[in-house]
């Protein structure tokens, strides 16, 4: 068994050391990028300065720093201090190997190299709405092909695993991780031939079972309805303009992704009284978008929802916890379509997406009922006992607001203090405080 003409375990053993290989520059990431606030000095500071102990400040020598063999041959710690290492660091490097293997067994499948069109052991073939490989062209064959996509595919997994990581760790995801990852999912669209499905097609099956439910005999469609039905499936600008093509899908995807979270951002705000998303989801959804399309990043939209309740009903029951971090239930849901992609689509998704034109007026409407699923969502919340969250006036001055101001201001509380006696100094502070022996010491006048 071969996968891209390689022996089977030549190709997953390359697929895994790379990408633990890269998994260690994702720990980086994760680090690094949420310190800085521009996108420039986030990506500056991913390189300066060289990885080293947080205690000791002592540089990790490049053996120690081999994905997880480096952190079990140091048994967790720094070579030079002995500071124990989080478990994360080999964690990551070890699934992402293993994520990079099976996304090649996902998109790769068992295809051989030949000279005819994509066959169907991808797990992302979709038929004719499939990329066409170019007869005796190296860089535009089939084989080719499904490599250019595995890695385009890649580096917005990569992208989601950082933000996914960020996001659980912060509860936000910087734009330094998701506006360098549109633009590569732009510019790499241009190849034209790294999507997954076309910009525009229809099944004139489900478009001709629609006319005859609505309207009855075909003969009377008035001349334009006419030309719709009897459409090509796939407008033949596609074949004519692949790059241009291919660069129609990614920014169609990326509108549609960051718009679908926009909304449900304003929406979730007037129903909800409450942020519903934050806006790093809707940058990270719009850049998931500019990689698989308009049409699987509106899939992506309605499954990650059934991933983020189940966890959200767990986290409330088990911790009473309310909020969670959205960015990895969208990159589940990102990653369960691409692995599914043979079974949602062929089975279910095709034929409704196939549409055509009337796809539009069914997006519309059920834009339409998403204010009244709100509503119902908010009573289902207050049936299960889940308060809603109480507003509070920004601009209030509230208690801990006094406690921490205070704490900034005075961070030495003998700095620039003349010296008292104890007639105004009660002792019973310091004691409270732990900090009796620290005034004794710096005022002896007490």
């Amino acid at each position: 068994m071969v996968y891209g003409g390689l022996p089977i375990w030549f190709a997953l053993l390359s697929v895994f050391v790379l990408g633990s290989i890269i998994g260690s520059f994702l720990n980086v990431c994760v680090h690094r990028l949420p310190v800085h606030d521009s996108i420039a000095d986030g990506w500056k500071g991913l390189f300066h300065p060289p990885s080293r102990c947080p205690r000791c400040l002592h540089p990790i020598r490049l053996r120690d720093n081999i994905p997880v063999l480096g952190w079990l041959k140091l048994r967790g710690r720094c070579r030079n201090c002995s500071k124990s290492i989080s478990a994360r660091y080999p964690l990551v490097e070890f699934f992402n190997g293993l994520l990079w293997v099976v996304m090649y067994m996902v998109e790769i499948g068992d295809y051989r190299p030949t000279d005819g069109p994509l066959t169907g052991g991808s797990g992302l073939f979709a038929g004719d709405l499939s990329p066409a490989p170019v007869l005796g062209s190296a860089w535009m064959s089939a084989e080719a092909i499904l490599h250019f996509r595995y890695l385009y595919h890649m580096v917005l997994l990569e992208t989601l695993v950082v933000a996914s990581l960020i996001d659980f760790d912060l509860k936000l995801i910087p734009d330094s991780v998701t506006v360098p990852a549109m633009i590569v999912g732009l510019a790499g669209s241009t190849l034209g031939c790294v999507y997954i499905l076309p910009v525009w097609f229809q099944v004139p099956d489900s478009v001709g079972t629609l006319f005859d439910n609505l309207i009855g005999d075909p003969d009377t469609l008035p001349g334009w309805l006419g030309a719709i039905r009897d459409g090509p499936r796939i407008p033949g600008w596609i074949e004519d303009s692949k790059r241009l093509h291919g660069l129609a899908v990614s920014a169609a995807g990326l509108i549609a992704g960051g718009g679908a979270i926009w909304l449900v951002r304003i929406a979730g705000q007037w129903v909800l009284k409450q942020e519903a998303m934050g806006f790093g989801d809707v940058t990270l959804m719009a850049a998931i978008g500019s990689f698989i399309g308009w049409q699987p990043v509106l899939v992506v939209f309605f499954i990650a929802p059934l991933f983020a309740v189940l966890f959200a009903l767990a986290n409330w029951f088990l911790r009473r916890e309310r909020e969670l971090p959205y960015g990895p239930f969208l990159a589940m849901g990102t990653l369960f379509f691409l692995y599914a992609f043979r079974f949602l689509w062929l089975e279910h998704l095709e034929p409704t997406f196939g549409y055509g034109p009337f796809l539009l007026v069914l997006l519309a409407a059920g834009a339409t009922m998403f204010v009244p699923l709100l509503l119902l969502a908010r009573l289902i919340r207050r049936g299960l006992g889940i308060p809603d969250l109480q507003s509070t006036d920004p601009g209030l001055w509230q208690a801990a607001d006094q406690l921490h101001y205070r704490a900034g201001e005075h961070v030495d509380r003998f700095e620039g203090r003349w010296r008292t006696g104890p007639e105004t100094d009660w002792p019973g502070g310091d004691a409270g405080r732990g900090q009796r022996h620290e005034a004794d010491w710096r005022n002896p006048y007490r």
